[in-house]
């Protein structure tokens, strides 16, 4: 039997972007699968035939992340097929292709001045566009190159935040509607300068969409509009000042929202699901949240890419995923009743499409990869991606362990056991810790998780409290960092500890990215119970970090019940390099240069202060990647980063390990 190898990951293919034909005959979806040679990802459109399931291959150029139908045999493509489409230095540009479903070659359709990020059609040749714009630079089509070129080396910042993880520079810079007249070849702006728009849905020739508009100080909360096309005329349905609205969907019955306005479990408080007439401008909850579902949640995986529609309308009737414990699922909410759940695999389901009568959706099994599922009165697994690579391969099956805090809650675990287990053996073992923190691990396929099985290792998980899917306030950490959540990280090891007993535990190792680079952090001064530790993506310094990173002045704010002003010690008392001087643990730490969320500085100033007293530890700083290097990272930076992490677990916990 085969071990799972870390290079792995560029075999791997991941299904998303999956949507039906109006007709609801054909799914399309989107295969991504990694390109090893230009350290990148290849996009192409694959097509399933509803009636026999049967799935062909649409396009091959690998630049078709994408599309939407445009009829039921024609897909509107964004993407680039030759030299021309390729936008010059400093050049807006963005080119439309159509492709014929029956056969033959995707034909040129038009071409727009401006970076579009996403189209929706209007029908009669008219559609509404996203797109990045920057009030820093001057008309598109009236750019002066020379000073343009100039101003290359200088970013002239005058708002909050003034980076985005993995865009670099954002003071300025802000998604706008516009609306695309093909046969005028118009393009008219629609939102204001300092609007920034997030979910869109269309109707009838009219956008509904959100806004968060600020130009000093980003805001978290946004406004409900709809604009319609034809008279030309913007209403404003919810004001900016009141909720936080997400997702947004046109019904027969009005316009299906998400909204929450943070009062009583702050910045990260569940959604309601609210529904709006448009033209009496009347609101009311249709869905009060009593079971505390995260709507458009799923749990963590690094073996998806890409998303599909989370929350969608057909006639009167609201579909959406939402995740409970660490499972998630597909609903559906009628008027006037509760939510009814609809589909739901052992694994997680990673977007869907529907028309009211069925359901195409994305996910995994339990321990299983990527694969299409479509849903009438059963699920039926209809397209796997990556039968080859499983076959004859090792996949360690996650072993469940829930154990009862010191608290009296209950706190879901896994184990995975590593290959060629005997229980006549002792193995080294690695706690890993997810981020965050509202976030949650799940039973799919985890790549990472499972080449440590193959290497060895027992892995073991869990969701402690902090984790979303188990409620508000089991999910609630303001201003508790670093206590609840590492007693029952601690408790979660005590207990796996003692039912495995092939488990040595002096060879027992930890890592985490993100909040659970935090937790390792907090780990690395506060116990000497672990062999080792890879700290990624990580917090250090609270402090710094508010006023540092991209969500510094949200979410740190939020999560520490303090500012560097109302309460510093606060702040301090939660921070890992407070605490410094009492490391011991050998230490990784891995950063990426262009994550602003948690920037670079924080793992700086840990391995800093590491180094200062004395203990063993190492850096290595990723170019050109986000906060998300692990999962969406390129692949040879995500292949370097699992090889630097198990060359430092077995030099530390078994150099004898093979492979």
């Amino acid at each position: 039997m085969k071990k799972v190898l870390a290079g792995d990951i560029a075999e791997l293919k991941f299904a998303n972007n999956v949507k039906l034909s109006p007709d609801g005959k054909f799914a399309a979806f989107v295969q991504t699968s990694s390109d090893l040679k230009k350290n990148g990802y290849r996009n192409d459109i694959f097509l399933i035939d509803l009636s026999d399931d049967s799935v062909r291959q649409l396009t091959y150029n690998g630049k078709n992340a994408s599309y939407i139908w445009e009829s039921n045999d024609t897909l509107l493509l964004m993407t680039e097929r030759t030299e021309d489409d390729k936008a010059e230095d400093l050049e807006e540009k963005t080119v439309f292709y159509r492709l014929n479903i029956n056969g033959g070659e995707a034909a040129p359709a038009f071409a727009v001045a401006a970076s579009v990020q996403g189209v929706w059609a209007l029908g009669a040749g008219m559609f509404a566009f996203k797109v990045q714009t920057d009030w820093n630079r001057p008309d598109p089509e009236k750019v002066d190159k020379e000073i343009c070129e100039e101003e290359k080396d200088y970013h002239i910042i005058e708002e909050v935040p003034a980076w985005g993880d993995g865009r670099g520079f954002i003071s300025g810079k802000r998604s706008a509607l516009f609306i695309y007249d093909e046969k005028k070849k118009d393009l008219l702006r629609v939102t204001e300068k300092y609007a920034n728009v997030g979910s869109v849905d269309v109707r009838d020739g009219k956008i509904a969409y959100t806004t968060r508009t600020y130009d000093t100080l980003i805001t978290l909360k946004n406004a409900l509009n709809v604009y319609d096309v034809k008279k030309k005329k913007n209403t404003v349905l919810v004001r900016q000042n009141k909720y936080a609205v997400g997702a947004v969907a046109w019904s027969d019955a009005g316009i299906y929202y998400t909204a929450c306005d943070h009062k009583t479990w702050g910045n990260n408080e569940l959604d309601k699901i609210w529904k709006i007439d448009p033209a009496a401008k009347k609101a009311e909850i249709v869905y009060d949240n009593a079971e505390e579902l995260a709507i458009g949640g799923i749990a963590m995986s690094d073996t998806f890419y890409g998303g599909s529609a989370v929350f969608t309308a057909i006639g009167k009737d609201l579909y959406f995923q939402a995740q409970k414990t660490h499972l998630n699922a597909v609903y559906v909410l009628k008027p006037g009743k509760e939510p009814v759940k609809l589909a739901e695999l052992s694994g997680a389901i990673n977007g869907f499409a529907a028309d009211g009568k069925k359901l195409v959706f994305c996910g995994s099994e339990a321990n299983d990869l990527n694969a299409l599922y479509v849903h009438e009165k059963e699920t039926r697994k209809i397209c796997a991606l990556n039968t080859e690579y499983l076959k004859d391969r090792y996949v360690a099956k996650a072993e469940y362990i829930p154990f009862v805090n010191s608290d009296g809650y209950t706190v879901e675990g896994w184990v995975l056991k590593p290959f060629g287990y005997s229980a006549k053996k002792k193995y080294p073992a690695l706690l890993e810790i997810h981020g965050g923190p509202r976030a949650a691990y799940g039973v799919s396929f985890f790549h990472e998780m499972q080449q440590y099985a193959s290497d060895g290792y027992f892995v073991f998980f869990c969701n402690p409290r902090g984790s979303e899917g188990y409620g508000e306030e089991f999910a609630d950490l303001r201003g508790k960092y670093g206590t609840i959540d590492y007693r029952d990280l601690m408790e979660f090891t005590d207990h796996v500890l003692k039912k495995y007993k092939a488990i040595d535990p002096e060879r027992v190792g930890c890592l985490g990215g993100s909040y659970g680079g935090f937790m390792c952090n907090w780990i690395e001064g506060h116990t000497d119970r672990f062999a080792a530790i890879a700290s990624q993506r990580s917090v250090s310094n609270w402090v710094a970090d508010f006023g540092a990173s991209e969500i510094g002045i949200t979410f740190d704010s939020n999560e520490m019940a303090a500012t560097p002003w109302t309460d510093m010690e606060k702040m301090w008392e939660q921070s890992p390099l407070k605490y410094a001087d009492h490391a011991s643990t050998p230490i990784l730490f891995i950063h990426s240069r262009e994550d602003y969320n948690c920037p670079i500085d924080q793992g700086m100033e840990m391995f800093s202060a590491m180094k200062y007293f004395g203990v063993p530890s190492r850096m290595v700083v990723f170019e050109h990647e986000s906060h998300g290097l692990s999962r969406i990272g390129r692949p040879k930076h995500r292949i370097r980063r699992l090889k630097e992490m198990n060359d430092w677990f077995r030099k530390y916990l078994n150099e004898s390990l093979e492979g």
